[in-house]
């Protein structure tokens, strides 16, 4: 998948006097109306250097389980159901962690703990499974998960079962209704700890960066939109609306 990112070089315009007059003629010369392509990777860091040879890297603020919806998404819109159904999959285990580092942070767990305590069932969804019900007992917050889903997940993933559209389809609005209605309840029960949990998406690749190097934080739309998330609107749109919605901007 590739995205966009901004081809202005902050270290050239270091260089000038930096008035508006500067901006808009550095603007010109990099062509910074035009994004700088790359690919979408894992490390959420995205490399552009400038004809000068300055180096600058920018990271994505959305979370990783919006950024695997929209991949699966984009999937199903060429015609893959099965790897639409198995990204859809991830996006929802990726959530699943989320709303868990969520409510650690709101019973006052540190990150370097969860870190810890989160590796020892990386590679275990049916425990990251337990842990996410037995935290939303407690908060009280509506169990959405259905069993029946599991079964059609690993009937796709592990016995290489090519689900129809329609099955795709009705398997990606679960998860994004799944999402968007446990982050509105989330936002209204943990707001603040939903702020933290973004923040640190933000801040943790501080430590991957080098001497001198600028790190800029950049944004795509995405169907799932974590930040739209305290509109009244939000979660009223349906997979099949959000699809054709893609599918225009593409075509244009």
């Amino acid at each position: 998948m590739i995205i966009g990112i901004s081809s202005f070089c902050w270290e050239c315009f270091n260089e000038t006097s930096q008035t508006k007059e500067d901006y808009e003629q550095l603007k010109i010369e990099l062509n910074s109306d035009v994004d700088f392509e790359v690919e979408l990777n894992d490390e959420n860091l995205y490399e552009f250097i400038c004809p000068k040879k300055h180096r600058s890297l920018t990271q994505l603020q959305e979370q990783k389980f919006e950024i695997l919806f929209d991949i699966a998404s984009l999937a199903l819109i060429d015609g893959y159901t099965k790897e639409a159904v198995s990204s859809y999959s991830s996006s929802l285990e990726r959530f699943i962690e989320y709303c868990i580092l969520i409510i650690s942070l709101k019973n006052s767990v540190t990150v370097d703990s969860f870190i810890k305590t989160w590796k020892q069932m990386a590679n275990q969804s049916e425990r990251q499974i337990g842990a996410f019900l037995i935290l939303f007992l407690q908060e009280g917050i509506a169990n959405r998960i259905e069993e029946n889903r599991s079964a059609f997940r690993n009937k796709v993933i592990h016995k290489g079962y090519v689900p129809s559209s329609k099955e795709a389809i009705d398997y990606g609005q679960y998860v994004m209704s799944f999402i968007q209605n446990t982050l509105k309840d989330l936002n209204q029960t943990s707001s603040e700890f939903l702020q933290q949990a973004m923040h640190i998406h933000l801040t943790k690749n501080g430590d991957k960066l080098p001497g001198n190097v600028r790190l800029a934080n950049a944004s795509m739309p995405t169907i799932i939109s974590l930040r739209s998330v305290q509109s009244i609107d939000y979660g009223k749109v349906s997979l099949i609306e959000a699809l054709d919605s893609v599918k225009k901007k593409w075509v244009l």
